[in-house]
């Protein structure tokens, strides 16, 4: 195919950029200002304290249920107007990356209101909004316009101006934005295999550190697969709207390049009801699968719905919407070639047991009517790679999460995995994935998530974490051994969402004498050495409760009861009760032992998240690029300039003609819940 612009011979040499030129891709006539109108105007449009009784029931509170909360940002300004625009400022994007471009009045009078979008660049308006944008009014005093599918198609500072005025006042927004193209010269990545262990701070390494490979007179006997990266940097880890960020925005980042917000995945935290009305970025995913007709894997411990894997497709600004989740995995932008996890309560029809459908559509049937092979076990997904390798796999292994490490590969307890005894675990499911993938001649991008280090961290459980920590560091050992074997084109990618309470403090003895349990505890001197012992050396201590263990802290946390040793089943820190919503300690979770008095506000019932840095290891093609402090969102366009990612634009023109300057009328809008 001709490239449409090649012909151009009248532009400024230095406006062009990759394969297109500015003139040729911002001069088509196309709007770089809108104006709406409001409702009645003509349309000008072109285009506390401790309760005092003792609660009858005590009940087991989600983790997350402070992140799946709706949490609605309306822009307003006390007694006035307000204009938002989103992006937000100081978004950065890749040429060529769809985005939805949506302005949002508010305190506002519907009827006479009147916005004006602009976009210029450092040469003029710049011609990229549609005549057609969707108006609506999410409540009475707003109205809000969206730009669909909207790109950037050359390199260099943008800014959208945005005046809204109406009986009841006036307000004004300016954002700048950044767009990027990366070089395409030069020795880039084919593949890229992105590792996240879901709330690995530094304690959760260094503990896999001392399990795995065991510290002898202060020296470690051997390292992790993560600590010998060839390069290793710092990720901050803060969303668009708070210091302290959950799973789903967290890997938004990583997977956009954009800011989020609590809740949100691959979008803008928008004003309206409607969880997947907020305005979408595209997803490295998307973008991948769509431009190089790369292929798309997803691995995780986690349901295949939870924030980490659905961040990777999935566009919601509610994450508990699994349903609306599951519906997007079945586009085909955006379906995965290779998804493995737990999570099979979304796929069963709601006449099957453990279904939380509210319909009669199987999606695994579904699923294999696009030319999946099935697995439901660790035996099937075996069977299924033994008999050929499939082009499309799915796998869905337990109806929730899958059960951490040591529950299901160090001492199996039938009354935990229930009806579930047969999972594979991250390293099997990793292996499967790199099979199927590798198949495509265009590449891949694989996610690994190691999701249960942060389950276990949240009712703080330390050797859980640590255990399922070293089971995604084997899955690196699998990911780098596949790069060396297979022309060391892969860039491999390891690092965390966000961190988390935990801390190593030094040891807890149960043969020392003592009372209470915290005389137990050994610090400095009277630390010494744990004394995990591996006999078959298979990177995990055979008992998690060795006479010396590892004494764990936490810097957040309910208050809870905790006699510092391991617990033989996973036993939830504090309970709810439902009558006052209030948080109180678990009588069943080290029963006899001093309750340990919270920090946290009385209605949280687990540890949260914390706000530091995370680290951030690479190898192969690009990795020097992440050594250094990164923000979550240049993680995304580390990856890109890796890639040598370019995104050919003349696929995304429209017919339609574009402008630079867009007055819309309010009144065609629709009031939307």
């Amino acid at each position: 195919m001709t490239d449409p612009q090649s012909s151009t011979n009248d532009e400024n040499p230095q406006e062009r950029r990759g394969f297109f030129t500015r003139r040729g891709l911002l001069g088509t006539g196309g709007l770089a200002t809108a104006v709406v109108f409001g409702k009645g105007l003509v349309d000008a449009s072109a285009a506390s304290a401790a309760p005092a009784y003792v609660p009858a029931q005590l009940n087991v509170k989600d983790a997350h249920y402070s992140t799946t909360l709706r949490r609605v940002a309306r822009s307003t300004t006390s007694g006035g107007s307000a204009v938002k625009v989103l992006p937000i400022d100081r978004a950065k994007f890749q040429v060529g990356a769809k985005f939805d471009l949506r302005i949002e009045a508010t305190g506002v009078d519907p009827e006479t209101t009147k916005i004006v979008i602009k976009v210029s660049d450092g040469h003029g308006p710049a011609p990229m909004l549609s005549p057609a944008p969707i108006r609506t009014s999410s409540a009475p005093d707003s109205v809000e316009v969206t730009f669909k599918d909207l790109v950037y198609p050359t390199e260099g500072s943008y800014t959208i101006a945005a005046a809204v005025s109406s009986s009841k006042g006036s307000a004004s927004q300016e954002v700048t934005h950044e767009v990027v193209l990366n070089e395409a010269e030069g020795k880039k990545a084919k593949n890229v295999i992105f590792f996240l262990g879901d709330g690995m701070g530094q304690a959760a390494i260094t503990g896999a550190r001392i399990l795995s490979k065991g510290i002898t007179e202060g020296k470690y006997d051997a390292l992790l697969e993560m600590d010998t990266m060839d390069f290793r940097g710092n990720v901050t880890t803060s969303g668009a709207d708070s210091i302290a960020t959950d799973s789903a925005n967290s890997m938004s980042a990583y997977m956009t390049g954009h800011k989020s917000s609590v809740n949100a995945m691959g979008v803008y935290a928008g004003n309206s009801e409607d969880p997947t009305a907020s305005p979408h970025v595209e997803t490295l995913a998307e973008i991948l699968k769509r431009a190089k007709g790369m292929s798309v894997g997803i691995v995780t411990t986690a349901e295949v719905q939870d924030a980490t894997p659905a961040a990777v497709f999935a566009h919601t600004r509610r994450r508990s919407e699994y349903v609306s989740i599951m519906d997007q995995a079945l586009q085909p932008g955006q379906m995965p070639d290779v998804y493995m996890g737990g999570g099979r309560a979304t796929f069963l029809p709601q006449s099957e047991k453990g279904s939380k459908r509210k319909d009669d559509r199987n999606l695994i049937e579904e699923f294999k009517d696009k030319g999946f092979a099935y697995a439901g076990t660790r035996t099937e997904l075996a069977a299924v790679m033994a008999a050929g390798t499939p082009d499309k796999l799915l796998g869905t292994f337990t109806l929730g999460n899958l059960n951490v490490y040591i529950d299901r590969q160090i001492t199996p307890n039938p009354e935990v995995l229930g009806d579930f005894p047969d999972q594979p675990g991250l390293v099997e499911m990793t292996k499967a994935a790199l099979k199927v993938l590798e198949k495509n001649d265009k590449g891949f991008f694989l996610m690994v998530e190691g999701a249960s280090i942060d389950k276990s961290e949240h009712p703080l459980d330390g050797p859980r974490a640590v255990y399922d920590t070293i089971e995604l560091d084997q899955a690196i050992a699998v990911a780098k051994e596949w790069s060396k074997e297979n022309g060391e084109d892969t860039l491999i990618v390891i690092t965390a969402d966000h961190n988390h309470a935990m801390s190593i403090a030094g040891t807890h003895t149960l043969s020392k004498e003592g009372s209470p349990a915290r005389q137990q505890n050994g610090v400095y001197a009277d630390a010494g050495f744990p004394t995990y012992v591996d006999a078959n050396g298979d990177g995990f201590p055979d008992d998690p409760n060795p006479d010396v263990q590892l004494f764990f802290g936490w810097s957040n946390h309910p208050d809870h009861p905790d006699d510092f040793a391991h617990n033989a089943v996973l036993a939830q820190p504090a309970l709810e009760d439902p009558v006052t919503e209030r948080a109180y300690p678990n009588p069943a979770r080290d029963p006899g032992s001093v309750v340990q008095i919270g920090n946290l506000p009385l209605d949280e019932t687990n540890c949260v998240h914390t706000v530091e840095d995370v680290f951030i290891g690479a190898s192969g093609p690009g990795a020097q690029g992440f050594a250094k402090l990164l923000d979550n969102t240049e993680v995304f366009h580390t990856i890109c300039a890796a890639l040598g990612l370019q995104i050919p634009t003349y696929v995304l023109k429209s017919s339609a003609a574009k402008t630079a300057q867009a007055e819309v009328a309010a009144q065609a809008a629709a009031p939307v819940g």
